[in-house]
């Protein structure tokens, strides 16, 4: 237990169970007594995924096993101490600072890491993660956050609202996303950082069509794309949302997906942009 002490703080580990010290001490054996790299983090992402023969066209208890793996936990754990991760996570953040919001959520914001560093940069906003589920190792790490909490789901209006690293992982993202905005107030601004590639197995790949046509979708719905922030984008809501138009975007983009999955992003991207355009 001495390595975990080492790479895990205190307060976390007292809210550790038992198989979960036990998988992440087996963990840091299997990487020489340190965290895995990024890479390493996939892979061991992928071994659960195997094990419960999960079935990204089929949504069922082992899709909930799987998200209960202690994989996640370590996945959390590392976004704290990896640098590329926190370097986003400050990007993200430098940007909602300076749209000055009351009221931020990040939604699917797992540990909470992005969640408390808007909170400290922001100490006047509300901040929540929307987590069914949360870790109680992440809630305590938020306890010391006053202005940040954990909540089960969206209620009333924010100023921003927060996905990163999310719609790639549900069947439907085009309807999560629309239903979570309609929590945005008008003029609101979503956040939204994708990977619709398969880097990892849990990475639907029914949505991959959306690498290059997300933002099109997003703007027939009624979602302004507006500035790139780190890897994802702003988008601003404009009025009422409609989700028919996205889905008209959403059945050309398969139906192009079959061939410009073939063609470099630099092609590809601008290819497909303009035969979504009407």
């Amino acid at each position: 237990m001495s390595r975990i002490g080492d790479l895990v703080p205190e307060l976390v580990r007292k809210h550790l169970r038992d198989y979960e010290l036990e998988y992440l001490q087996g963990v840091f054996e299997r990487s020489g007594g340190r965290f895995p790299e990024l890479e390493e983090i996939w892979a061991l992402m992928d071994e659960p995924w195997r094990q419960l023969k999960c079935n990204p066209t089929v949504m069922d208890e082992r899709i909930g096993q799987f998200y209960d793996h202690p994989v996640w936990l370590l996945n959390g754990l590392f976004i704290e101490q990896h640098d590329l991760s926190l370097k986003n996570r400050e990007g993200f953040t430098d940007w909602v600072v300076r749209q000055t919001p009351s009221r931020v959520a990040d939604f699917g914001g797992g540990f909470g890491s992005l969640a408390r560093m808007i909170g400290d940069a922001i100490p006047s906003a509300s901040v929540e993660v929307i987590d069914p589920h949360p870790h109680p190792a992440g809630a305590a790490l938020a306890a010391n956050t006053p202005n940040v909490k954990f909540a089960d789901k969206l209620t009333g209006e924010y100023d921003i609202i927060i996905a990163t690293d999310v719609f790639e992982h549900v069947p439907d993202p085009l309807a999560l996303a629309t239903e979570t905005a309609a929590h945005l107030r008008v003029g609101g601004q979503y956040l939204i950082a994708n990977c619709f590639r398969p880097v990892i197995l849990c990475h639907l790949p029914q949505s991959f069509h959306f690498l290059h046509s997300w933002d099109q979708a997003m703007n027939a719905v009624g979602l302004k794309p507006e500035e790139t922030v780190v890897y994802g984008r702003s988008f601003r809501r404009l009025g009422e949302l409609d989700i028919a138009p996205g889905r008209k975007v959403e059945a050309k983009s398969r139906k192009l997906h079959q061939f410009s999955r073939f063609l470099p992003g630099r092609v590809g991207r601008p290819l497909t942009r303009l035969l979504l355009t009407d």
